[in-house]
């Protein structure tokens, strides 16, 4: 997710306050969603999602450590299968928050610094062509600072044969003009060698090491390759969403999950950090309850947790980034609230998951497939729409 312009969130908020009062007063009691709260949540909810033509959805709302989930739809449409909580869906750049707590969660263990160039753990010497002294860090991969960009030769590389990154990271061509820390672009390719340097510092596939470092201790059914998913029928598939047209298969998450393993190559793993992990209501849940309650646990302490949420503008050589730790700053958007978060897209799929340290709660979607408008980028409708009623369910006033 970029990082909204002030005419944007301008847009956003007017929008944001719409899809909020569409739920009436008194939604809430005891801490959680009144029995007509809910069902107004799942009224509206459905209706957003007829809007958008949707397959299948999820989503999850926590408060106080309490959390809320509204099942929609289908999770594959052949064989017919529902969405149900235990349904995994790949959630594409939300990836890159997770993979942020796991760099904090390496660095509290001693295996990498935040600041320090990536050089060391990639084993070469990696740098912006036009900045060879200028080192890379971590800290810059996850603000989108280090002045890597997705247009050119990262747009033509095969998933399937791409080449080492050794060389890839050679070609001026896949690098701004900038210096590294100066200036912000978001950039999938960075996203990607900041994977690849948290596999060379953990001496594990990104999946394996996400797993050691974040979804065991959380308790959670995490993964960055279906096949890790069990039982491989909680997978979700990705649907391409038209107007008009019946909505097309694009993420067969089924077969995915039984293709043959390739041997463990860092230097040829540039896309898993970038968007592909997968989890299911409860692991969305147990995210934002982490990140929502800022204190110490067993996959994080608050010392970094606090870390994660503050804006990294002055910190590490970045001189502007306007961002969290793998997260964007939603503030001045949803009344009430100041959230950080990312959204994901691909394969006609969408994410959300957005929290708020300070207010204890957050939200998060997940679908199998939802007709996008772009209109209202950098959070495409109907998915802000959803975003936004979650939210304004969460702020309604207690009976």
């Amino acid at each position: 997710m970029k990082n909204p312009t002030e005419s944007q969130r301008a847009a956003l908020q007017k929008r944001a306050e719409a899809v909020a009062r569409r739920l009436g007063a008194s939604c809430r009691q005891g801490g959680g969603l009144s029995p007509g709260g809910r069902a107004a949540v799942e009224r509206e909810a459905a209706r957003i999602l007829r809007g958008g033509r949707a397959v299948g959805a999820s989503l999850v709302l926590v408060q106080g450590g309490r959390e809320e989930v509204f099942c929609f739809g289908l999770a594959r449409r052949r064989p017919r299968m529902p969405v149900t909580p235990e349904t995994c869906f790949r959630v594409a750049s939300v990836t890159k928050t997770a993979l942020a707590l796991g760099f904090l969660a390496a660095a509290e263990r001693g295996l990498l610094a935040l600041d320090a160039d990536i050089s060391a753990l990639l084993g070469y010497k990696a740098r912006n062509p036009r900045f060879p002294d200028s080192p890379v860090t971590p800290r810059m991969l996850l603000t989108h600072t280090a002045g890597l960009r997705d247009e050119g030769p990262y747009l033509a590389l095969d998933p399937e044969r791409p080449p080492a990154l050794r060389e890839f990271l050679r070609d001026a061509a896949c690098w701004t003009d900038t210096a590294p820390g100066a200036s912000f672009r978001y950039s999938n390719l960075g996203a990607g060698v900041a994977g690849v340097v948290l596999e060379r510092a953990l001496n594990l596939p990104l999946d394996e090491a996400m797993r050691v470092l974040l979804f065991d201790p959380l308790g959670i059914r995490a993964a960055l390759d279906p096949r890790r998913i069990s039982p491989a029928r909680d997978l979700a598939c990705g649907y391409r969403v038209y107007p008009l047209l019946p909505p097309r298969l694009r993420y067969d998450a089924p077969r995915l999950a039984v293709r043959p393993s390739a041997p463990f190559d860092p230097e040829r793993d540039v896309f898993a950090g970038a968007g592909r992990m997968l989890t299911d209501s409860h692991g969305a849940a147990a995210l934002l309850r982490l990140l929502c309650r800022g204190a110490d646990n067993p996959a994080l302490s608050s010392a970094s947790l606090r870390e994660m949420y503050t804006l990294q503008d002055g910190k590490g050589g970045i001189l502007h980034a306007g961002r969290t730790l793998g997260a964007a700053a939603l503030h001045g958007v949803f009344p009430g609230f100041a959230p950080f978060g990312h959204q994901g897209v691909a394969y006609g799929m969408c994410a959300e998951l957005f929290f708020d340290p300070a207010a204890g709660c957050g939200a998060a979607l997940m679908t199998s497939g939802l007709r996008l408008d772009r209109r209202a980028e950098p959070l495409v409708a109907p998915a802000f729409d959803l975003l936004a009623l979650a939210f304004g369910a969460l702020r309604a006033p207690e009976r």
